[in-house]
This record gives C-alpha cells, sequence and structure tokens, in this order.
C-alpha cells in the first residue's frame, strides 16, 4: 500500500449516482468501509430526499430504529446518544438512514454537518441519483469531492452525459474538476464497455476516471460485509478513495 492511500477520506465525500441502480450506495458504503477499517471515525449519511437503504445493505453488525430525522431534531446530543442513533457496519462504520417519513431539509444538513464537524468524522454522502435538490445545498457549499458513479453499460454511458452536464450547471467547472467517475461493473461476464475510450472522452473534463470490478458479494444482494469482498473489489475502493483524498486537497491527477 502507498503512503497515498494512507490519506484519510475528506471531512465530506458526495458519491452521486449517473442513473438509478448505479451503485452509488454499495461505493458510499465502500468507501466508509475502506476508511474505517483504517481505523477512520467516518459515518455513511443517507442524503436522498426520502430516505434509502444505506443501512439495509450496509449494517451488517448491528440495525438503529432511529433515523437522521431524529437526530438532528434532538439538537447537540453526547457521543453515545449520536451513536444510539446510528446503524453499523462490522467494519466500524456508523451509518445515519432516514426513516423517511419527511423529505429531507437543507436545515436537516446544517445541523448535521455541525454534529458531525463537532465530532471530527469524515461523512460519506450516499446522494441518490439527484444533484440539484435544495436541501443539498449545505452540502454542495463546499468543495468536496464528487464521485459519480456510473454501471458499465453502453445505455449507463450516454446517460452519464446528463449527470455532468447537471454536476457543470449546478457547480460549474470547479465542481467536475473535483469529479471522480467510478465506473461500478455490474456483470459477472466482464467488460462491455470500454472504459479507456471513456477516460480518453472525459480527459480534461473531470479529475479522473476509476474502476470498480465485479464482486458476488455484492451482486448476491445481501447485507454487504467488507470483509467478504474480494481483494480487486478492496483495492478498488482504496484507488477511489485515495482520488477523493488527492481531489480535496488539490493534488492533480495520478498519471
Amino acid at each position: 500500500m502507498t503512503d497515498q492511500l494512507l490519506h484519510p477520506l475528506p471531512v465530506s465525500t458526495l458519491v452521486l449516482g449517473a442513473c438509478g441502480g448505479a451503485g452509488a450506495t454499495t461505493t458510499t458504503l465502500g468507501l466508509a468501509n475502506t476508511a474505517a477499517a483504517r481505523g477512520g471515525a467516518v459515518v455513511a449519511v443517507d442524503a436522498t430526499p426520502a430516505g434509502g437503504d444505506v443501512a439495509e445493505r450496509g449494517a451488517d453488525a448491528a440495525l438503529s430504529v432511529s433515523g437522521l430525522e431524529q437526530l438532528v431534531a434532538a439538537g447537540p446530543v453526547a457521543d453515545d446518544v449520536f451513536d444510539g442513533y446510528c446503524s453499523r457496519t462490522s467494519a466500524g462504520t456508523r451509518i445515519l438512514n432516514r426513516l423517511g417519513d419527511q423529505t429531507a431539509s437543507n436545515g436537516e444538513f446544517h445541523t448535521l454537518t455541525g454534529l458531525l464537524r463537532a465530532r471530527g468524522v469524515s461523512a460519506v454522502h450516499d446522494l441518490g441519483h439527484r444533484l440539484r435538490a435544495a436541501y443539498l445545498a449545505p452540502l454542495l457549499a463546499t468543495p468536496s469531492p464528487i464521485v459519480l458513479v456510473v454501471p458499465c453499460r453502453a445505455d449507463a454511458f450516454n446517460r452519464l452525459r446528463s449527470a455532468l452536464q447537471s454536476i457543470g450547471d449546478t457547480l460549474g467547472e470547479p465542481g467536475l474538476a473535483r469529479t471522480v467517475v467510478t465506473v461500478s461493473n455490474q456483470d459477472a461476464t466482464g467488460w462491455q464497455v470500454d472504459v479507456d475510450l471513456l477516460r480518453e472522452y472525459l480527459g480534461g473534463q473531470v479529475w479522473g476516471v476509476e474502476t470498480i470490478p465485479y464482486d458476488e458479494h455484492l451482486g448476491m444482494g445481501i447485507v454487504i460485509d467488507h470483509s467478504r469482498l474480494a481483494s480487486d473489489t478492496r483495492a478498488a475502493y482504496e484507488r477511489v478513495s485515495a482520488a477523493a483524498s488527492a481531489v480535496a486537497e488539490g493534488r492533480p491527477e495520478r498519471v
């Protein structure tokens, strides 16, 4: 492992799917668990408008009956109370899931950002596949790295253009410059699209392009256990994590 891979995740990382079913949730968990397995304090946050399944997909150690909505309504809380609102993975990631009883608001994320900063933890936010929602304003106000996940399919690559357009329209060229396009292979038969052509096409538009290989454990649709991922998959999450850190620190793309 290089020194670069030992760099912690930024305080905030935003994971966005180029389309539904892109793998944003599994990538959120992969990045958070990678950091937690290295001893980092990290929370995976459900930042979808009405609640996603990040806890159901990733909480292999403990699933909390409480949610993000209840935590932010409680205001400042002690560390043990904060932990009680969180689900957990066996790798050590805490998960704040939405219960979905109310739509996300920017006030919630202002409060949550303060709670996380007070604890000195990194947050990996699962945005789903929508970027322009008003409640995301507190997250988009800081120059956080964006991990844009796209499935390794020709139709998804075609839809990638609209996702990049959304980032550009919302955040301008600086937003695109801090975007790491991450191709997630969900096909056991191999890579169906030439990723090198995508790198050539996107050269100079985004920070870089990373890949995550097909993983049988992820493909089973069961609760994810980070220790059961293939070594190539864990190495891929290390690379994406390193890329997010490089973006946050203003370092150029690796050659």
